[in-house]
């Protein structure tokens, strides 16, 4: 009888537009709380994956027992922390699903360390390596889980605590979500660009990833807002990333112009941060224009040397030799 009345009033609830609170003895996902997927999303994301694991159920085995996250694996292996990314990703399309299932709707362990602490530490590897292969993909399809998992980062201490490389599972599902790259994506991550708000270094990395010419917009604000060295090298890393040559060649021409304009965008804001800057943080603004490369970046280098110290102009010219030597070896 008990069982009757809570399905009867997740239908009510349904009916109304609310999230639907789990039943006792509902699977729940890997990542995201009981109830915060939209009635209608996580309906959809169930239907699709029921007709999914009929047509593939080998990719759901897989993702549930993904070696370089289990300690047969990375233990094994004598690696410092486990990592799963990249064995991921291999699944390419097929994985989708599979990964949005175990995040969202049904997350069985399969063979994760039996200690607390290391056990943690697995499922967090696995939940950032389930993000960088979903990111990776640029399916929408992923939306309604990513910002379900965006919206409750700020009330999860875990999902802001870094996991090798400075990686957080918050940043990987900001950076999922900016590769989607959609006016709710940029919303969202614009909606944290506060210097104190917790998700705002994830919110950046986001951007850095979300290949629109607003982000680059958005950025070069933030830039002139930093108020310590640290912040901005974080802004100016995000910088690059957004700017990259190479990424945005991989979206075909029809995006060229717009990676045209973020490039130049991003140069622009960046090269009068070389006199200003040294060291770590000015190898960072070598980094990004490097990645940034814009046609005439040559040209706006040899004019900065013109008037620049001796310390600079050795790290211009050393910037003019990575450039020289990149465009030779492609």
């Amino acid at each position: 009888m008990m069982k009757h009345k809570m399905i009867s009033l997740a239908l009510t609830m349904s009916s109304l537009g609310l999230a639907i609170p789990a039943l006792a003895n509902e699977p729940t996902g890997l990542a995201i709380q009981a109830g915060l997927l939209a009635p209608a999303d996580r309906m959809a994301l169930q239907n699709a994956v029921m007709a999914d694991r009929l047509a593939r159920p080998a990719a759901y085995d897989l993702v549930a027992v993904a070696k370089g996250c289990r300690p047969d694996g990375w233990m094994t292996a004598r690696t410092p922390e486990p990592n799963c990314s990249r064995e991921l990703r291999t699944l390419g399309q097929a994985g989708l699903l599979p990964m949005l299932s175990a995040l969202a709707l049904d997350w069985t362990p399969h063979g994760l360390s039996t200690d607390a602490a290391k056990r943690t530490q697995e499922e967090r590897a696995l939940t950032v390596g389930m993000l960088e292969a979903i990111g990776a993909l640029r399916d929408t399809r992923a939306r309604p889980v990513l910002h379900a998992m965006w919206l409750q980062a700020r009330g999860r201490p875990e999902m802001l605590a870094p996991l090798g490389r400075q990686m957080t599972v918050a940043r990987a599902t900001a950076e999922a979500m900016g590769r989607l790259g959609g006016a709710l994506e940029l919303q969202a991550l614009q909606s944290h660009l506060r210097a104190e708000d917790p998700l705002y270094t994830a919110a950046i990395a986001g951007l850095g990833a979300c290949k629109r010419t607003d982000s680059a917009q958005l950025l070069v604000t933030a830039l002139a807002g930093a108020k310590d060295d640290a912040t901005q090298r974080w802004i100016v890393q995000a910088m690059g990333a957004l700017a990259s040559s190479w990424s945005w060649n991989a979206l075909g021409r029809v995006r060229m112009e717009d990676g045209l304009r973020v490039r130049q965008r991003v140069t622009e804001a960046l090269i009068p941060l070389l006199p200003k800057t040294q060291g770590e943080s000015r190898e960072r603004v070598v980094q990004s224009l490097q990645l940034a490369d814009l046609p005439d970046l040559p040209a706006r280098l040899t004019t900065l040397r013109a008037t620049a110290d001796a310390t600079l102009q050795h790290d211009i010219d050393d910037l003019l030799g990575r450039v020289a030597r990149a465009h030779t070896a492609r």
